[in-house]
């Protein structure tokens, strides 16, 4: 097995941090390499081979506390591109947490290639979590809003 190149590295680390998992362990030849999220960050600890750097962190959204998650549906991204929390800059946004949500209702927009798509709600409840910030870019399948089930 050949060594790790840093490109390699990078772009592996890049790879799970915009990723669902939550814990990665490898070892290879000169590298032993962990890697955890712990709330919205990636933390990545690395014993590596002198021709690599020791320790490399890279984040991987917005850093939000997140709430208890039992009975907490999340809404998720169904393409990659902006994520919009209202329908223009000058207008409230389309909810807040704590609203109460019925399903079907839009509850932000995600542009892509200037096309503006309304993401609804999947469930009716509680609004408990905002995963990301106006303006960010997001990813296909990434969390946007927890919904807690009513």
């Amino acid at each position: 097995m050949e060594s790790m190149e840093f490109n390699e590295l990078k772009e592996l680390i890049e790879l799970f941090s915009k990723s669902e998992i939550s814990k990665l362990e490898m070892s290879q030849e000169g590298l032993d390499l962990k890697l955890m999220k712990e709330r919205a960050k990636v933390v990545a600890a690395t014993e590596v081979a002198a021709a690599l750097p020791a320790a490399v962190a890279v984040g991987a959204g917005a850093d939000v506390e997140p709430v208890a998650t039992e009975g907490v549906a999340y809404t998720t991204s169904p393409i990659v591109g902006t994520y919009y929390r209202a329908p223009n800059p000058k207008a409230d946004p389309f909810i807040e947490i704590g609203d109460r949500v019925t399903k079907g209702q839009t509850l932000c927009i995600v542009e892509a290639m200037k096309l503006m798509n309304e993401i609804q709600a999947e469930d009716s409840g509680v609004v408990a979590e905002i995963l990301v910030e106006n303006g960010q870019g997001v990813e296909f399948g990434q969390k946007l809003v927890g919904v807690k089930m009513a």
